[in-house]
């Protein structure tokens, strides 16, 4: 006889509810991997399809190419009408017409000789002309004056206090102390500028010959430069002295007006016309009769007064001694510009009142110099009144 267990009411009711949750358990299952499953093809189906669109776009006929070609350039030529001559130009050659003087025929072969001087600014006045205003040694005629002499032009040579004549150091001259250089510049004013108050001091051996003094606000290092010793003396205590002999072109009382930066001085027959120096050193220099009494309140392009000299009568074909002189005496800037006014000649004036006056020329200008003083910093010169004083026969 066998024996069978019988479940009781609650246990089979208990029975069929955890039969029913595994049920349901099982579907939920199965939806969330339909769920995943269906997700990881989508995305390996995206990827796929992606992958042929890129494949259809780079896919193409080698052999076809496209050639670009460049379009064509057409060039306009413009002619252009000759220009008529500058006024700069007019007036050069009127000149020439007008002038009374000949100049005789060379019984040597030798270059054809410049007669201008030129100017300029270490940096900044460098103006291109063949025959004009240069920056640079060797650019043509420059600042301090062109190497090759010219007719009617003054010869000018550099000398240095601080050194012999043999180039050895003066080792008590001292830069500082104006008297250092004011007594040197005395001393050439007593001899009247003879070449013996000269000899003693060292000479830059390039000489240099000008038409005018119209030197711009500038390096003190220029002068050295130019008369090829920058390598042998510092640009300070030093002086350039100009001179020659020239034809007075027109009988009348004549004065000259100029301002030095520091110091310039001109002689005429050995008669001293003009002091012009920095103020801190023009008492000491100073020359009886030279400077007029009375000095009109007028400043010049260094922003120091003009200083003009006195009246003195000069007469139409004498032939006259003129010795121009330069320096600098700490050194840093200088600048030079000198001017020549004629009795009774009528001049246009500033708007401070000063008479514009011409510079002080010997022998003839180019166009290049006429341009150069229309366009001097600061400053104003009247070209159409220049007289210039030639070359003695």
């Amino acid at each position: 006889m066998s024996l069978h267990a019988q479940l009781t009411p609650g246990a089979v009711q208990e029975l069929q509810s955890s039969r029913r949750n595994s049920s349901i358990a099982a579907i939920l299952i199965a939806l969330l991997s339909c769920v995943l499953l269906s997700l990881v093809l989508g995305f390996i189906l995206l990827k796929s399809s992606s992958k042929d669109v890129s494949a259809l776009i780079a896919f193409g006929n080698p052999n076809d190419e496209t050639i670009i070609k460049d379009p064509p350039v057409i060039r306009n030529e413009v002619v252009r009408k000759p220009s008529p001559p500058s006024s700069t130009a007019n007036r050069f050659l009127n000149s020439l017409n007008s002038s009374n003087f000949s100049v005789p025929s060379p019984k040597i072969n030798s270059p054809e000789l410049s007669l201008d001087m030129g100017i300029s600014l270490d940096d900044d006045f460098g103006r291109g002309y063949d025959n004009g205003p240069g920056t640079q040694p060797g650019s043509g005629p420059r600042l301090y004056g062109s190497p090759t002499p010219s007719y009617g032009s003054l010869t000018g040579h550099l000398y240095d206090f601080k050194q012999t004549r043999t180039g050895r150091e003066v080792r008590d001259y001292d830069t500082a102390n104006r008297s250092h250089f004011t007594e040197r510049v005395n001393d050439i004013h007593r001899a009247r500028f003879r070449e013996s108050s000269f000899r003693k001091y060292y000479q830059a051996p390039q000489a240099l010959h000008v038409h005018y003094i119209a030197i711009p606000f500038s390096n003190a290092a220029d002068a050295p430069k130019f008369f090829q010793a920058e390598d042998k003396m510092k640009p300070s205590g030093w002086v350039v002295h100009y001179s020659g002999k020239v034809k007075v072109p027109e009988s009348g009382e004549y004065r000259l007006v100029g301002s030095g930066d520091d110091y310039m001085s001109v002689s005429i027959d050995r008669k001293m016309r003009l002091v012009a120096a920095w103020p801190d050193i023009a008492p000491s220099v100073e020359v009886r009769g030279a400077n007029a009494s009375e000095q009109p309140n007028h400043r010049g392009p260094f922003n120091i007064p003009l200083t003009y000299g006195e009246w003195f009568n000069l007469r139409e074909g004498d032939v006259i001694d003129v010795d121009i002189a330069i320096g600098e005496r700490p050194g840093g800037k200088v600048g030079f510009v000198l001017m020549l006014e004629k009795k009774g000649e009528e001049y246009q004036q500033a708007p401070d009142g000063r008479k514009i006056l011409p510079p002080f020329v010997f022998g003839q200008l180019q166009p290049s110099d006429l341009d150069y003083l229309e366009n001097f910093p600061g400053w104003r010169w009247d070209t159409h009144k220049i007289l210039p004083f030639h070359a003695a026969d």
